[in-house]
């Protein structure tokens, strides 16, 4: 299967800022590590951004459509106006269609990963909006938000954790590839 990845943010947008931790720059080391997981498992991969460069979001859109992929993971962090009270991992996704590889990213993360499982929702009706990554694509698509960088837990997990971090996301991604072709796969690792 060829899945794009999407590390979010990037450049002079650097997302969510807490204690000096910028999201561009976790979700771009999980995303390196997540090409390159699913690589070693047999995926063609395609990125938006393999270094710390500046996406609007009609170019991500654009590079999203004229790659040709079978399946798109946007990755991102949360932050919260809450502070330190939110936590946990929440997957969004657009359609049906979407649902399935949104919900196997989840499953993945907060299995292995030990997150509170904030849940697989739909970006209109939990946030009131659509998310501009996930518009109109016509392939599977969802977007991971592994934890909130607002708390410091789930801060202090990213940081020491991101190859690990990675990882699931490719495993989640490769799940669905997996029940999408139609093979069985355990969630992994067994």
């Amino acid at each position: 299967m060829k899945i794009l990845i999407d590390p979010g943010h990037g450049g002079d947008q650097p997302g969510a800022v807490y204690n000096g931790i910028e999201e561009e720059d976790i979700t771009l080391a999980v995303g390196l590590h997540a090409a390159n997981i699913l690589r070693s498992l047999g995926h063609d991969v395609f990125l938006t951004r393999d270094k710390d460069i500046g996406i609007s979001l009609s170019q991500r859109l654009k590079m999203i459509e004229d790659a040709g992929c079978d399946a798109m993971v946007s990755i991102h962090c949360n932050a919260s106006p809450n502070g330190e009270k939110a936590h946990g991992t929440e997957t969004y996704f657009r359609d049906d269609r979407d649902y399935p590889l949104a919900n196997c990213l989840q499953q993945v993360f907060i299995t292995y990963a030990g997150m509170k499982d904030r849940g697989v929702l739909q970006d209109q009706g939990a946030l009131g909006k659509r998310l501009t990554v996930l518009n109109n694509l016509d392939i599977p698509s969802a977007l991971i938000e592994l934890g909130y960088l607002s708390n410091p837990d789930d801060r202090a997990y990213l940081i020491e954790n991101m190859n690990t971090a990675g990882e699931l996301v490719a495993h989640g991604a490769d799940w669905f590839a997996h029940l999408k072709a139609g093979t069985n796969k355990e969630l992994w690792p067994a």
